[in-house]
């Protein structure tokens, strides 16, 4: 009894030191609950302890648990996106719950130029989407993110081919020969995108190439996973900043960096499946024979039953996978990521393959005085391309072209298992797969950020940017296929380098000087440098392809050109924001810019604005009110686009190699000016008034924004005619305007709350009306310009599309057709009866119209996503519909079945005419998402665990007779061969630990 009496009285301080941890453990842990006022509880809520890099975030039911650090006061941060950020003193409580305050989205801190502003204090019209947005319907692009989802932003992705760009257009379209695409500012860096994808010379394979003309997307060197929001500045209050540059508007791109609190490893992934929507409904084999032996037509009958559209057409696999690392102290910050996508496309042999990675990196020194971030992405894209272009006529041929138009009486392959052909110009259309485009990008981007309070209200600002795009595009036609066995074969390589080097520096002065007036103030200087330099091969005549392009000069070389050319702007800027009473914001701004691309006589442009808002909310009156939130927004200013070619302000030479003289009995190719010299270019300028309202009412409950916007832009950059005789045939020269004019409406509501389901649903919409004003002035005369040619057998060679004063751009013109006569041909107005059709305005390819409408839904740990979206009032040129839906084709060819019984007379050649134009408009269900997150409150090394599966493009509901309404084949609203967007199903998930 003794000996255990001894051995108990020894295990005692054993026993002690264990309560005391155990003891010690619990009064440093804390758990507890966050819920909104309304109860609700709060996922994603970060806690962090005051004074470290300690942290949490709350569950799915808005619960945490935090093992607290041995400092000084112990105090626990709770912020939440939309909620005002909110402080608790440990003072040795175990459990802490908090309701946080609704700070909605007044309190939201959206990115400006060259800085960021609260919500509440925004003079302009500026639009943000954040990343929750991303989660419900990952995109490939960033610009799709937007879709359906921004007041005044019209994005048309071009074609559903992988990595395809997209036509964006902020308030319409302000210029006729310049860039219409907005200004893209990645992480304060902007950008200027090469035309590398272009640069593989088409011209000089002729009109007829097969290979694609269609742009990649360069946007797509930005992983969607590493977004953090992007802002929309619309107006010239919001542009004015970016001078020159901001007539589009502006697309601000932030990327994530530190992921909340502590360190978090996130990983997501999904797989997905792509099918082609619905094909065309062209003569099946049986109807094919059908037809030709009730006309007596001799045709080509080998006993096969082809659908060649399922022929060409596959079902497509994706995956996407996404490594982010995120951590650091209370003084250094990083995120890491690693990004993996694989995107096959529905026609056969193409796929998209990117890799991306990028590191953003933040310090902070000199108790905080001192502020260094650095962020960096590199991107690796492989896209192999498929044998698709619009920009081919009659003879010439590409796999979708055939597909549509090869008799489905003849078979894939031969008995030998080659591929069976008939002739040059008839190529089997799944015989294009042997055909090779190939894109290779290298894309790196990268800056510097360094921030120095010179003392508390004042602040220095150093920012260096660097970036450099490489694009190799390699195109080999083997002398085994078709298209070019008489020519022995052909390849190309082409290699296009882009670089842009940044160098800005700020002071920006920010201080609430009382109770009554707050100012800031920034001032700063920019100089930013682009080069771009090309070159080009292309060879044919090769005894062996088998190298492919590797051994290009055992070729006969058909074209061997270069360039490099650059370009340089510098300005200044500044900008006065200042605030009287928490009611009245007035915001200044003007930039100076000098660029290399103007004449000696207008290098130089001046572009102010000014905007005054007057915040209604804050008034005494209001306070009892049942309105949250009611601010007029009132703005004008001016902005530039200088998105033209280099050098056009000076003559420039050209060697031509079809004009040559005979030195010694050599033959010398000519020297030849290009252009006449301009020193009085200058950059397009635009005017733009803005009238804003912002409202909410009942808590933020229901929030909206309205503005009616009126832009014009003047001094458009356009080519003219010289007189005769002339080497010279055009010059560019100031002339002419155009002006856009529109509303725009949103509104946002949370429709019901309550512990178990919330539902928040968005509507918006958008109108803009474009004219074109002048085309001339006093010494320059224009009464219209006839544009866009048609493709294939409807070639209008005269332009489909016309820009004349009082006319919006990309208005169709032609014949207005009135119907059939008795024998089936066509007949068309002739209102002055001279015996030849009238050419007049038969269509409008602008919507009158763009609108989007989702909604969001939470049941208990289930979350679900309706995004759909549309436009109404578009009319598009089918032009691919135009040329099978002629019966004089068949049964050489394969027709559309309409082409048997619209009435049309053989003897009736293809035409262009309205008869052509369809309605464009659309409602399409651009994504449905239904999520699951776990409970992970009892998994100590698990943060978040979620997974989701998503349907894109489900339904589409419209008059359109093509594979889509959504295109942009050679011009907005000309639907000619492009490549169908799919039908997508993914499934997902996402792990944090």
């Amino acid at each position: 009894m003794n000996q255990i009496s001894s051995k108990l009285r020894k295990l005692v301080p054993y026993f002690a030191l264990v309560i005391f941890f155990s003891s010690f453990a619990q009064e440093n842990q804390v758990t507890g609950n966050v819920i909104s006022t309304e109860g609700v509880p709060l996922p994603g809520v970060n806690i962090i302890q005051k004074g470290t890099s300690n942290g949490v975030v709350t569950d799915f039911d808005g619960n945490y648990s935090i093992n607290l650090e041995a400092v000084g006061t112990k105090v626990l941060v709770f912020s939440f996106i939309g909620f005002q950020t909110t402080e608790e003193e440990v003072n040795n409580r175990s459990v802490i719950n908090v309701t946080l305050q609704d700070g909605g989205e007044l309190d939201e801190v959206v990115v400006i130029g060259y800085g960021t502003q609260k919500r509440s204090d925004v003079t302009g019209a500026i639009s943000s989407i954040s990343a929750e947005s991303i989660q419900d319907a990952p995109p490939i692009a960033p610009e799709q993110i937007l879709q359906g989802k921004i007041t005044g932003v019209n994005i048309v992705q071009n074609s559903g081919q992988p990595g395809s760009a997209s036509t964006v257009r902020i308030r319409g379209i302000s210029s006729i020969s310049a860039g219409n695409d907005p200004l893209y500012v990645v992480d304060g860096v902007p950008l200027q995108f090469g035309s590398a994808n272009n640069s593989v010379s088409l011209g000089a394979q002729g009109g007829t190439t097969a290979f694609s003309n269609e742009v990649s997307n360069p946007l797509n060197i930005i992983n969607p996973a590493d977004i953090e929001s992007i802002d929309v500045l619309k107006d010239a209050s919001a542009t004015a900043i970016y001078g020159s540059r901001g007539a589009n508007g502006v697309i601000i791109i932030t990327t994530k960096s530190k992921d909340g609190a502590g360190e978090n490893l996130t990983y997501d992934n999904y797989f997905g499946v792509s099918s082609v929507r619905e094909t065309l409904p062209f003569l099946s084999a049986d109807q094919y024979r059908s037809y030709a032996e009730s006309i007596d037509e001799p045709y080509s009958d080998l006993g096969a039953n082809t659908n060649w559209q399922d022929e060409i057409f596959r079902t497509a696999f994706t995956q996407n996978h996404n490594l982010a690392f995120s951590g650091g102290s209370s003084t250094t910050k990083f995120r890491a990521s690693l990004g993996y996508t694989s995107q096959e496309g529905i026609i056969l042999s193409n796929k998209l393959e990117k890799y991306t990675g990028r590191f953003n990196g933040s310090h902070r020194a000199l108790d905080g005085r001192l502020r260094l971030g650095v962020n960096m992405t590199y991107a690796n894209l492989e896209d192999d391309k498929v044998a698709i272009s619009s920009s081919i006529n009659n003879e010439g041929g590409n796999i979708l072209k055939d597909a549509l138009r090869w008799a489905p009486t003849l078979p894939v392959y031969n008995e030998d298992g080659s591929f069976y052909q008939v002739g040059e110009l008839r190529i089997n259309p799944v015989s294009w797969v042997d055909v090779e485009d190939l894109n290779k990008t290298n894309y790196f981007i990268g800056n510097t950020d360094v921030k120095f309070d010179i003392f508390e209200a004042l602040t220095f600002g150093l920012n260096l940017g660097y970036s450099n795009e490489r694009v190799d595009r390699y195109t080999l036609a083997p002398e085994t296929h078709p298209s070019a066995e008489s020519e022995g074969g052909r390849a190309s390589i082409s290699k296009f380098k882009n670089t842009t080097a940044l160098i800005e520096t700020t002071l920006t002065y920010d201080k609430q000087i009382n109770d009554s007036n707050y100012i800031n103030f920034l001032v700063g200087y920019s100089f930013q440098r682009f080069e771009n330099e090309n070159t080009f091969t292309q060879a044919n005549q090769f005894v062996s392809t088998a190298t492919k392009w590797n051994l290009i000069q055992s070729g006969n070389t058909l074209a061997n050109t270069s360039f490099k050319d650059a370009n340089r702007l510098a300005s200044y800027y500044g900008r006065l924001n200042y605030k009287l009473l928490d009611r009245y914001l007035l915001t200044l701004t003007v930039r100076r810019d000098g660029s290399s691309r103007f004449g000696e006589n207008n290098r130089w442009g001046t572009f102010p604005s000014g905007a005054f808002a007057y915040n209604i909310t804050n008034e005494d009156f209001m306070q009892d009110s049942k309105i949250s939130n009611l601010k007029f927004r009132l703005g004008y200013g001016i902005t530039g686009n200088q998105e033209i070619p280099n050098n056009l302000y000076r003559e420039q030479l050209s060697i031509n190699g079809s004009s040559v003289y005979v030195f010694g009995g050599d033959a010398v190719p000519s020297v030849l000016p290009t252009n006449y010299a301009n020193p009085n270019l200058k950059w397009e300028e635009t005017n733009q008034l803005n009238i804003g309202l912002d409202f909410g009412l009942f808590d933020q409950r229901l929030t909206g924004t309205i503005d009616y916007y009126r832009k014009r832009t003047n001094d458009l950059l356009l080519q003219f005619s010289t007189a005769a005789p002339s080497v010279v045939e055009t010059q560019w020269a100031n002339v002419g305007e155009v002006e856009n004019k529109g509303f725009e409406f949103g509104i946002t509501g949370d429709i019901f709350e309550s512990n178990d389901f919330t539902w928040t649903s968005n509507l918006n919409f958008s109108t803009n009306k474009n004219e074109v004003i002048s085309l001339s002035n006093e010494n320059f005369q224009r009464d219209e310009i006839r544009t866009v040619n048609g493709s294939g057998v409807v070639g209008f060679q005269n332009g489909i599309q016309i820009i004349r004063p009082g006319l919006p751009l990309n208005s169709f013109y032609g014949r207005k057709f009135t119907g059939l006569n008795s024998e089936g041909m066509e007949t068309y107005l002739d209102e002055d009866g001279d015996g030849e059709a009238d050419l007049l305005v038969i269509g409008n390819a602008n919507p009158d119209l763009t609108y989007g409408f989702n909604n969001n839904f939470r049941f208990k740990r289930f979350d679900a996503a309706v995004n759909m979206r549309g436009v109404i009032g578009n009319d598009i040129y089918n032009n691919t519909g135009a040329e099978f839906s002629y019966p004089v084709g068949a049964p050489g060819v394969n027709v559309l079945e309409s082409a048997l019984t619209n009435g049309t007379s053989r003897d009736e050649q293809a035409q262009y005419s309205s008869r052509w134009l369809e309605n464009g408009s659309y409602l399409r269900l651009d994504n449905l998402s239904i999520g699951y997150t776990f409970n992970t409150a009892n998994i100590s090394f698990l943060k978040k665990a979620r997974i989701y599966v998503t349907g894109k493009n489900l339904l589409l509901i419209t008059d359109y007779t093509g594979y889509d309404p959504e295109v942009n084949t050679r011009a907005v609203g000309v639907d000619y061969l492009a490549y169908p967007r799919p039908t997508s199903y993914l499934l997902g998930g996402s792990v944090t630990f």
